[in-house]
């Protein structure tokens, strides 16, 4: 509920709520992070999904600068690799189309954006929504436009799973 800061007020005064809006490479607009990704329940409360999913973070050895335990938010704004990525090939991760040495996801230097988000759902549940957002930039060629990848969603599933099992493990 909303009240007027006095008769003199033009605007209610609310909490609103802001949204999260991204600049990734190789994108070529601003991106509205919190409308993207799979939500996926997890039936555990909300503390204990956020314990769990730091842990997977570090386990994965992700670059989680961000751990937010009140917004529920454990990921990174910005950051970028070149060949491997939480364990595997970055191709098994995201496409950037291919080039005649193979995947450019493999063989570029690939920028991303990674972010979990924990959101209350019924009765003592919540869910998870990963975004996985990148863009790839042919280094050996000099400064050049990066180019738009997509995800292929394992990592996220990745994500998933992991939580479940670790949040089962608390």
């Amino acid at each position: 509920m909303c009240f007027a800061a006095g008769a003199a007020a033009a605007s209610p005064l609310c909490a609103q709520r802001t949204r999260s809006v991204e600049v990734v490479p190789g994108q070529i607009t601003r991106v509205v992070s919190d409308t993207m990704g799979t939500p996926y329940p997890v039936p555990f409360p909300r503390a204990q999904t956020y314990r769990a999913l730091r842990a997977v973070y570090d386990d994965l050895k992700l670059p989680a600068e961000v751990r937010d335990s009140v917004a529920g938010q454990v990921g990174v704004v910005s950051f970028y690799r070149r060949g491997d990525f939480a364990g595997r090939q970055i191709s098994t991760w995201l496409s950037c189309g291919d080039s005649m040495a193979g995947p450019n996801a493999d063989n570029y230097r690939v920028y991303m954006y990674l972010m979990s988000v924990i959101r209350p759902e019924g009765e003592g549940g919540v869910s998870v929504r990963t975004v996985l957002m990148a863009g790839a930039v042919n280094v050996t060629e000099g400064a050049r436009q990066a180019m738009p990848c997509e995800s292929t969603g394992r990592l996220e599933l990745r994500i998933h799973k992991l939580l479940l099992a670790k949040a089962a493990g608390l």
